[in-house]
């Protein structure tokens, strides 16, 4: 397909409609480009004096935007496949109501389509052409997913003999389990021990998702412990530290101030001890204890 763009705008003047164009969003089949001026986001407020708190609010928006451009080309390089626009927010037809039916802070021109194929450095054109600043657009180089850090720490030799990879709870044996629910790694020594997976690098509502799922799967595997006359440990939940200063990083911070009574919050390093251990360990699977019950 052929690209199409939209230049982002924030008004700062409503009587005579003028406009501070802050930002380039152009859209291929297999990748999103955009970007803002920072140097403009710290002069909306003089810009905009009767508008309070606009540099703010205009900074939390096109935040949220890079957010979701960032996480859309995550799925698109890791599936090596196309977007399909009747599915996103980055469709033409949902650029174009925006245009016209958006009363938000930022103002998006009718999406224009090119008739060529676009690239980075065509990007970089076009943000300076009507931004009239300079985007430097990072080197691509292989993308190193938080999957791909911890999967061989559950790739190891003897791993799967001693725990459960992949395990499901039944809602037929776990009180408290409404459908089938996953979790990486159950395993029993004594107590039974999991480990769950958490990526904050994802959107709000899936993080938040997991970590309500992952306390419910807590609440169950309390009640079975209890019938079971067996102990459970808490949850570990591998992580990776966001970037601070992020919307990533405050909704980490709220997770572990709120859940780190509940659960342990490890990193990718603790997790290749903690594998380790097991792996060298007498633990049995979790699926074979429940065949002695």
């Amino acid at each position: 397909m052929k690209t199409f763009f939209s230049i982002v705008s924030i008004q700062t003047n409503p009587i005579s409609s003028e406009k501070v164009v802050m930002g380039v969003l152009a859209i291929t089949g297999n990748e999103i480009y955009f970007d803002y001026s920072k140097s403009k986001l710290g002069l909306l407020d003089k810009l905009a004096p009767t508008k309070i708190g606009i540099g703010s609010m205009a900074k939390n928006a096109l935040q949220q935007i890079k957010q979701k451009v960032t996480e859309t080309n995550k799925v698109l390089i890791k599936d090596q496949q196309e977007l399909v626009f009747e599915k996103s927010i980055f469709s033409k037809d949902y650029i174009s109501y925006l245009n016209k039916y958006n009363n938000g802070i930022l103002h998006f021109s009718e999406p224009a389509s090119l008739p060529f194929d676009f690239t980075g450095e065509k990007f970089m054109q076009y943000y300076y052409n009507f931004v009239g600043e300079v985007v430097v657009l990072e080197t691509k180089k292989e993308v190193v997913t938080f999957a791909k850090k911890i999967k061989p720490a559950f790739e190891k030799v003897g791993l799967e003999e001693k725990a459960d990879l992949k395990f499901t709870f039944d809602p037929l044996t776990f009180n408290g389990i409404l459908k089938e629910t996953h979790i990486p790694l159950i395993t029993k020594n004594g107590a039974i021990n999991t480990i769950q997976i958490v990526d904050f690098s994802l959107g709000e509502q899936t993080v938040v998702h997991h970590l309500y799922e992952t306390k419910i799967i807590k609440e169950a595997l309390n009640v079975f412990a209890q019938k079971a006359n067996t102990e459970v440990t808490k949850i570990k939940i591998v992580f990776e530290e966001p970037i601070q200063g992020t919307l990533q990083y405050d909704l980490f911070d709220l997770s572990v101030q709120n859940y780190k009574e509940d659960f342990d919050f490890i990193t990718p390093d603790l997790l290749e001890k903690e594998t380790e251990v097991i792996c060298n360990s007498n633990n049995i699977k979790f699926s074979e204890f429940l065949l002695t019950l």
